[in-house]
């Protein structure tokens, strides 16, 4: 058993992700964008990528500007997915597990994405579209997140019937509230059970039916915008969209700019893989023992900080709306990947568990001191090997934002200077609109601020920016391309952005 963990402990079943991508996230918030996409190639040196460095690698290409670069990780990641989708459809069973989870943990699993994180891709790939300037393409892939959602739903519940269907035959519990000093509160918080779903968000819907209606398609808009209400109840911002759909797309030409302005905030969490003591029942002996089991926790919520207001020139200042918790989302989505997780561990602890009751009596039995002693030795063994060899699974998409809040404005054309409020300062850019819409993304994390140009349909593409390996030095504010930034003071940084 030592042996084999020695030999693992350079493989993937031991491999802390989440270790890795806190010096990549590091990096990021220090505004090294070249070094984080450097530490996470450096992280990953085998030609046959997996699905978590492409888009990892999107969004880092996405906030130094590199749209082109992060339309193309984003597509290998979607190819991933695409893949996982014909799967799925042949094998809707997935959840019980693969061979390798069961045999040594989920490290070892072919990482598949959680829902969120497969709905988030394609909206990605349209959101790089869009600051491409070519608005046809983001439509073709906001259809396919439509139908993405709709597949998920199906496959969800297959699989959970499938896994209640395993676990009761076997007796096995998955429900993590049964875990002896499990932080449930960390992952059953209020905002996590509020979520209807564990796939579906609100920004997606949303950013489809502003396109739609930016496309002349009010039709197709209205459905967006109706379900961006249902899965954000009580925004405003959100009603008027519906609302004012008509009137807007019936009125002929002001000289305006219908202006989207989407404001990310923070990282989303990590998870970390912590120990707990799990009964197992040893069923030919009528008797139970207790092993050690990882399973991933997450830390608990911070306060997530959301952009509350942006300055436009002179104009009034625009209030903004919380639109996406994806802190949130990543504590549902460990909320529904438990019962599975759980499932697999069992399996797993079952034949450790008849060993370790085996050499326990042994043990017991013994009354030759040195075969005791050898029992004693082969029981340490057993339990250490298990302890090197049992990690929960950290993987997940670190370098999204926590949380995301819109504000939406008609401006007229031309160049304006744009103030956007975090904790601990401002971030200031200039946005210049040619068109009759524009979407412009801002990301803050810990005292940067990324910027991306506005993109219009109709218009002039965004030129071609610099790629992340040309950016620079580690704040070199040539990254921004087209928009003046940034003027956030030196002060300590704010916990509430330290996500």
């Amino acid at each position: 058993m030592l042996v084999c963990a020695a030999l693992l402990s350079g493989c993937g079943a031991l491999r802390s992700y989440r270790a890795e991508m806190d010096k990549v996230i590091e990096r990021t918030a220090g505004g090294d964008l070249s070094g984080a996409i450097s530490v996470l190639e450096k992280q990953n040196t085998s030609d046959d990528k997996d699905l978590l460095f492409h888009m990892e690698l999107g969004e880092l290409k996405r906030l130094s500007n590199d749209f082109t670069g992060s339309f193309e990780s984003f597509r290998k990641a979607d190819a991933e997915v695409l893949a996982w989708e014909a799967a799925v459809k042949l094998d809707p069973t997935r959840a019980v597990g693969q061979t390798g989870s069961f045999l040594l943990n989920d490290r070892v699993r072919t990482y598949e994405g959680s829902d969120y994180e497969k709905v988030l891709i394609t909206t990605r790939m349209a959101m790089d579209h869009l600051a491409l300037g070519d608005w046809d393409k983001a439509r073709v892939e906001i259809k396919r997140t439509h139908e993405r959602e709709a597949l998920i739903v199906e496959v969800r519940a297959r699989e959970y019937q499938k896994l209640r269907e395993e676990a009761a035959g076997k007796s096995a519990q998955v429900s993590f509230r049964e875990i002896n000093g499990y932080p449930v509160e960390s992952i059953a918080t209020p905002e996590a059970n509020a979520l209807r779903n564990g796939y579906q968000n609100a920004l997606s819907h949303y950013l489809a039916g502003f396109v739609y209606e930016a496309l002349g398609e009010p039709s197709l808009a209205a459905p967006g915008y109706r379900t961006a209400i249902e899965l954000r109840p009580g925004e405003s911002a959100l009603d008027d969209a519906l609302g004012g759909l008509d009137a807007r797309t019936g009125a002929p030409d002001d000289a305006l700019c219908d202006t989207l302005f989407v404001i990310e905030t923070g990282a989303i969490p990590g998870r970390q893989s912590r120990s707990f003591s799990l009964p197992i029942p040893i069923p030919a002996y009528g008797a139970f023992t207790f092993v050690q089991v990882s399973f991933p926790v997450l830390p608990p919520a911070p306060f997530g900080y959301q952009a509350p207001d942006i300055q436009i020139g002179g104009f009034d200042t625009l209030p903004t709306a919380h639109i996406l918790d994806l802190d949130a989302m990543a504590r549902r989505a460990l909320q529904d990947d438990m019962p599975g997780i759980m499932f697999r561990a069992f399996v797993r602890s079952a034949t450790k568990a008849v060993a370790q009751y085996q050499l326990q009596r042994q043990m017991a039995q013994q009354r030759n001191r040195d075969d005791a002693l050898g029992a004693a030795i082969a029981l340490l063994a057993l339990q250490i090997g298990g302890a090197v060899v049992e990690q929960a699974d950290e993987r997940g998409w670190r370098t999204l934002p926590a949380q995301v809040t819109i504000a939406r404005a008609r401006l007229p054309r031309g160049s304006h200077p744009v103030s956007v409020r975090s904790d601990n300062g401002s971030a200031r850019f200039d946005v210049n609109l040619t068109a009759s819409h524009a979407l412009v993304s801002v990301r803050l994390l810990r005292g940067h601020a990324f910027v991306a140009p506005p993109g219009m349909p109709g218009g002039t593409p965004a030129p071609e920016l610099p790629s992340a390996e040309s950016a620079g030095e580690p704040g070199d504010l040539g990254m921004y391309a087209h928009v003046r930034v940034i003027d956030l003071p030196s002060s300590p940084r704010s916990w509430r952005t330290l996500q």
